[in-house]
């Protein structure tokens, strides 16, 4: 009687593959996911920050409007440095210069309302290679 010699793929083999494409697809699935999420609140942020600082310089084109027609009428400017809020962490600060029957605007710039304190984290570097 003659045996015949059966060659086959086992079953083993082809399942580890396929777990170990599962685990990478959800790997990379979860990854996509999470970096997904962060863009869409990086996203948010943004156009928060974009959306107070156009409310701000719409407020300052308003203060701008009014002191021209009061300007016109001959009356002065009280001062001539505005600042208008335009977050928790930034101001608009608006700097105007008067001569004569006109007025002009110096700097219209974003400032932030807290300094960094640099004495209360000072930290000391030791420059010295080691031996």
């Amino acid at each position: 009687m003659e045996k015949k010699l059966k060659m086959g793929v086992g079953i083993g083999g082809p399942s580890i593959i396929m777990i170990f494409v599962i685990l990478c697809l959800a790997t990379l699935g979860a990854l996509s996911l999470m970096t997904a999420n962060a863009e869409w609140k990086l996203t948010n942020k943004a156009a928060q920050a974009v959306s107070d600082y156009h409310t701000a310089d719409c407020e300052a084109e308003e203060l701008l409007a009014s002191f021209d027609a009061t300007y016109r009428e001959g009356v002065p400017l009280d001062r001539n440095t505005f600042k208008i809020r335009v977050s928790d962490r930034q101001d608009l600060v608006m700097v105007l210069e008067t001569n004569g029957v006109q007025y002009s605007v110096l700097s219209r710039k974003l400032v932030p309302r807290s300094q960094w304190d640099y004495d209360k984290y000072k930290i000391d570097f030791d420059d010295r290679v080691a031996e």
